[in-house]
C-alpha cells in the first residue's frame, strides 16, 4: 500500500511539473524559411532561454492557425499568444496605426526603423495597449513592389484600370483607387489562384515575398515602385501578459525588440538579394517613374489624416 501511495505521489507531483510549463502558441502566416519566422525563432530560443525552460514557444507558420485577421481575433479569444500580422489587418482593430499604412512614408529602412523605434512607435505601441494588444516589437514585411500577369509596368499610365489585389486595408485600398488601379481586397493565401485564373491583374508584395510564394510563376512582371515600406506587428494579447509571472513578461519585453532586429535584418537582406535571382527565372523587372504615384498619394494623406494626434505623428515621422 505504502509502494502505490509513492508512485501515486510521483505521478502526481511529475504531472504538476508538467503542467508548470508555460506554453505559448505564435502563429504567422509566411513560409518557414522567411524573415517572419527567424524572428520568431529568435523570440523562442531567447525567452526559454531566459526562463530556463518555464516557457515554451510553439511556433505555427503558413497561416495554420488562421489568417491574420483570425489570429488577432485569436489574441482576444485566448486560442493564439503570439502573431505578427501586417500592420494594416491589426489597424482594424487599432485605427490610430493606420498612419504606418500611408503611401510612400518612409524615405528608406533606417527611416522606417527611426520611427518605428523613436517617438511615433512608442506613441502607437501606447494605443495598442489601450486596445488590448501588447507590443513586443516591430517586424517589417519588405518595401513593397506591384507584379502584374500579362502587362508590365513602365509607367503610371499603365496601371490605369488593373484589378490589383490589396490587404483590407483602407489606406492600401485607397492608395491604389488613388493610382488610377481597381484595388481588390482579398486573403493573402487566395492570392496565387486569383493570378493564375485572371481573376485579378496583379499584386503588391516585397521581393522576398514575391520570391518566396512563387507569384513569379503566374505573376512574371514585376514593377520595382516601392510604394510603401510595409510594418508587421509582433504582439500579444494585454490580457494574456499580464497573467504571466514577472520574469515571464521581462523575458518578453527583452526578446521581442531582439527578435525584431533579427527578422528586420533577415528581410532587408533578402529584399535586397533577390532582384537577380529572379530576373534569372524570367522575371520582367521594370522601374517606373515613381513621381506621378507619390503625387496621386497626396489625396490618400487628405483622407486619413484628420485627427489632431495623427498629424502630429505624421509630422513627427516626416521630420526625422
Amino acid at each position: 500500500m505504502k509502494k502505490i501511495l509513492v508512485i501515486l505521489l510521483s505521478v502526481l507531483f511529475s504531472f504538476q511539473v508538467a503542467n508548470a510549463k508555460i506554453i505559448l502558441k505564435a502563429g504567422h502566416t509566411a513560409n518557414p524559411d522567411e524573415p517572419y519566422h527567424k524572428g520568431m525563432l529568435e523570440l523562442k530560443r531567447l525567452v526559454e532561454a531566459a526562463t530556463n525552460g518555464e516557457v515554451e514557444i510553439q511556433i505555427f507558420p503558413n497561416g495554420q492557425l488562421g489568417s491574420e485577421k483570425e489570429m488577432i481575433e485569436g489574441l482576444k479569444l485566448g486560442t493564439v499568444d503570439i502573431t505578427s500580422p501586417s500592420n494594416g489587418n491589426l489597424t482594424n482593430f487599432v485605427p490610430e496605426l493606420g498612419i504606418f499604412d500611408l503611401p510612400f512614408l518612409f524615405r528608406d529602412r533606417p527611416h522606417m526603423y527611426k520611427a518605428m523605434d523613436g517617438g511615433p512607435g512608442q506613441k502607437l505601441s501606447k494605443a495598442m495597449a489601450d486596445k488590448g494588444f501588447r507590443l513586443l516589437g516591430f517586424y517589417e514585411a519588405g518595401i513593397r513592389h506591384i507584379m502584374t500577369t500579362k502587362k508590365p509596368i513602365n509607367s503610371f499610365d499603365d496601371i490605369q484600370g488593373l484589378k490589383i489585389r490589396t490587404m483590407g486595408v483602407p489606406a492600401h485600398v485607397a492608395s491604389f483607387n488613388a493610382f488610377g488601379a481597381k484595388a481588390t481586397p482579398m486573403a493573402y493565401g487566395e492570392l496565387y489562384g486569383a493570378l493564375q485564373q485572371n481573376v485579378v491583374d496583379g499584386a503588391e508584395a516585397a521581393n522576398t515575398n514575391y520570391n518566396s510564394k512563387k507569384f513569379y510563376e503566374v505573376a512574371p512582371n514585376w514593377a520595382q515602385i516601392g510604394w510603401t515600406a510595409l510594418v508587421a506587428d509582433l504582439v500579444m494579447s494585454e490580457k494574456k501578459f499580464k497573467s504571466l509571472p514577472a520574469n515571464v513578461q521581462k523575458a518578453l519585453l527583452d526578446a521581442g525588440p531582439k527578435a525584431a532586429a533579427v527578422e528586420r535584418k533577415a528581410y532587408s537582406d533578402s529584399d535586397n538579394s533577390l532582384l537577380d535571382s529572379l530576373k534569372a527565372k524570367g522575371v520582367k523587372v521594370t522601374y517606373p517613374d515613381p513621381i506621378p504615384f507619390r503625387n496621386a498619394s497626396k489625396a490618400v494623406y487628405d483622407e486619413f489624416v484628420k485627427s489632431t494626434s495623427s498629424k502630429a505623428i505624421l509630422d513627427e515621422i516626416l521630420g526625422m
